[in-house]
C-alpha cells in the first residue's frame, strides 16, 4: 500500500458540510424511534448506535465519493452507517449486507425505512462476498471488522478485506472504521493494491457514569459472546467467555472513572480511506 504526499491527501478531503446540522436533526429523530421502548438507562446505551457519538457523521463528512455511484457497506449490522451514507449522499446507490438479519439485526430494514434511506439489504458472509469483481465504486465497513475477528479470527478479517478490494472497481474508494491501531491497519492492507488517501481518529462524544456503564458492559459482554459463535448447547463455555469479557470491561470502567471521572465505552475509532489502484492487469 503506497502512502501519498500531503497534496494527494488534501485532494480527497471535504470541509465540514452545511448538511451536518440537518444530519444531527435526523439522528435525533432516528434515535428517538430506535429507543422508543427502552427504559431511561437502556435509552442512553442503545442510543449510541445512532451516530456513534458523532463518529459516523465525522467519517462521512470526510468522504469524497462518486455521488451517483454504487456503494457497498459490508458487515452492516443495524444499518446505521448506511443511514448516514444515505443522508450525506442521497443519490448514492446503496447495498448493505450482514451475516444475519435475525435477532437485533432484524431492525436493519425498519431502521432504513424510518431514516428515509433506500438500500438493498442482502444476507451474506463478508469473507465470501456474492458479487462479481469490480462491481462497486466504493465500499465501507463501520466497526464490523472487530466482530468478524471475534467470530472468525485474523484469517476472517484478512479474507474480508481482500474480498472488499476484489469487488471494488479500479479507482474505487475503501473506507474502514474500527478500533484497530493504525499499525494494525497498515499490516492488514500492505499487500493489497491500495493507495492511502487519508487516516484519522475520532473520540466519542460520550461520558457515562458508573450506573450506565454497569448496565452497558453487561450488554456488551453478551454481544461479544454472541459474536464468538459458540455452540448454544455449550453453556459452560459461553458462561466462561461471558465472565472473562465482563471482568475485563468492568476493570476498564473502574480505570476510566478513576482517571477521568466518567466512562467512554468505545474508541477512539480509527479511520482509513484508500483508493484501489488503477494500473491493474
Amino acid at each position: 500500500m503506497d502512502h501519498p504526499g500531503k497534496g494527494k491527501v488534501e485532494e480527497y478531503l471535504v470541509k465540514a458540510s452545511p448538511q451536518d446540522t440537518e444530519i444531527i436533526e435526523q439522528e435525533l429523530l432516528l434515535r428517538e424511534w430506535f429507543t422508543r421502548d427502552c427504559d431511561p438507562v437502556q435509552k442512553i446505551i442503545d442510543g449510541l448506535d445512532i451516530g456513534w457519538g458523532g463518529t459516523q457523521r465525522w467519517a462521512t463528512g470526510r468522504l469524497r465519493l462518486n455521488a451517483r455511484g454504487k456503494h457497498l457497506d459490508f458487515a452492516c449490522g443495524y444499518a446505521t452507517f448506511l443511514a448516514q451514507l444515505g443522508w450525506r449522499f442521497p443519490a448514492l446507490r446503496l447495498v448493505g449486507f450482514n451475516i444475519d438479519f435475525t435477532g437485533p439485526h432484524a431492525l436493519a430494514k425498519p431502521l432504513l425505512d424510518q431514516s428515509g434511506v433506500r438500500a438493498w439489504l442482502l444476507q451474506a458472509d463478508a469473507r465470501r462476498m456474492p458479487f462479481a469483481d469490480r462491481t462497486f465504486d466504493s465500499a465501507s465497513c463501520f466497526l464490523g471488522l472487530q466482530d468478524i475477528e471475534i467470530g472468525f479470527g485474523e484469517t476472517g478479517v484478512c479474507e474480508t478485506i481482500a474480498e472488499a478490494v476484489r469487488v471494488l472497481r479500479p479507482g474505487g474508494v475503501l473506507l474502514l472504521l474500527d478500533e484497530f491501531r493504525f499499525e494494525r491497519f497498515d499490516e492488514l492492507l500492505k499487500s493489497l493494491p491500495l493507495t492511502l488517501i487519508e487516516r484519522g481518529e475520532h473520540h466519542l462524544d460520550i461520558k457515562w457514569d458508573r450506573d450506565v456503564a454497569t448496565v452497558a458492559i453487561r450488554l456488551y459482554a453478551e454481544g461479544w459472546v454472541a459474536q464468538m459463535r459458540l455452540p448454544e448447547e455449550d453453556v459452560a463455555a459461553r458462561e466462561a467467555a461471558y465472565s472473562k469479557v465482563q471482568e475485563r470491561m468492568a476493570a476498564e470502567v473502574e480505570e476510566q472513572i478513576a482517571e477521568q471521572g466518567y466512562y467512554v465505552p468505545f474508541g477512539p475509532v480509527r479511520m482509513i480511506i484508500c483508493r484501489k489502484e488503477k494500473n491493474l492487469l
